[in-house]
């Protein structure tokens, strides 16, 4: 058991109660990742990173605001691959929102070819999208995931 400094483990801010080991910050982004089921390889991977970089984006780097959820800097969970929960990583909304349902190395891939484009006209490079799921029919999707079972 650790001893209590009065300090967040995570931060270092005052701890918010004489009984908690966290800040009011840590604490609620805490219970968030609780609350949304993040697994535990993730929750340490993430308090690794928070407790390394700060509350920034995972992607970018950018300071993410941990109060305002209708800001599209507010903090989100992100799957770095969808659907594999032991991958998630901490993001902007706005991020999360454009990367969508692709891998970290589709996203990155996609910028840099929509840079080039509007920078020096190029055609885009399509490359399939492995996770990609919006248009094809929800029943297939449900079939094709059965057949995994």
């Amino acid at each position: 058991m650790k001893k209590h400094t009065g300090k967040c483990c995570i931060c270092n801010r005052p701890v918010f109660s004489d009984h908690s080991i966290y800040c009011l910050r840590c604490f609620q982004f805490s219970r968030r990742m609780d609350q949304r089921g993040v697994h535990a390889k993730a929750v340490k991977a993430i308090w690794a990173f928070v407790r390394k970089n700060g509350y920034v984006c995972y992607y970018t780097g950018i300071p993410l605001d941990m109060e305002n959820f209708h800001s599209p800097w507010y903090y989100v969970f992100d799957h770095q691959i969808p659907g594999d929960d032991t991958s998630i990583v901490l993001t902007s909304a706005l991020l999360n929102e454009m990367k969508s349902d692709l891998s970290k190395v589709e996203f990155v891939y996609y910028v840099k070819e929509f840079s080039r484009h509007f920078l020096t006209g190029a055609k885009i490079r399509k490359r399939k999208l492995v996770y990609w799921e919006r248009l094809r029919p929800m029943r297939a999707i449900l079939r094709e995931k059965q057949c995994r079972f």
